[in-house]
């Protein structure tokens, strides 16, 4: 990553979660593009005996940058921002997707989505 253009800036999206976004000049010889990042906050609360603490952490959600113009239109950042978000979304999924494609019987189904519960209670 190049020089800091804009710092960590938070901001709120529609669906009420806050966010950040940072942009950075690119390392390459592009001068007419800057690189754009967001960041979702994420804060894990922890508990030992009577001791409580907040760790705060910024995931990176898209992993490879968005070009944004250097002009810095507003307008065209937070159509960027919002199409990150977007297409990295749990929300926007095609509704009723089980995730089978084809003539699969239904006890095995049943069989992968009971694996599937057990390996996500065994993973919290």
């Amino acid at each position: 990553m190049g020089d800091i253009v804009i710092k960590m800036t938070p901001f709120v999206f529609e669906d009420g979660k806050t966010y950040y976004f940072e942009i950075y000049e690119q390392d390459y010889d592009n001068n007419s593009f800057h690189d754009l990042y967001v960041y979702k906050k994420l804060v894990v609360k922890r508990k030992f005996l009577w001791w409580k603490w907040e760790n705060i952490r910024y995931d990176l959600i898209n992993k490879s940058p968005e070009w944004v113009s250097t002009e810095l239109n507003s307008r065209e950042i937070k159509d960027d921002i919002k199409k990150i978000i977007i297409a990295k979304s749990a929300k926007h999924q095609i509704k009723d997707w089980d995730g089978f494609v084809g003539d699969i019987s239904d006890d095995l189904k049943k069989s992968l989505l009971r694996d599937s519960k057990l390996n996500d209670l065994l993973e919290e």
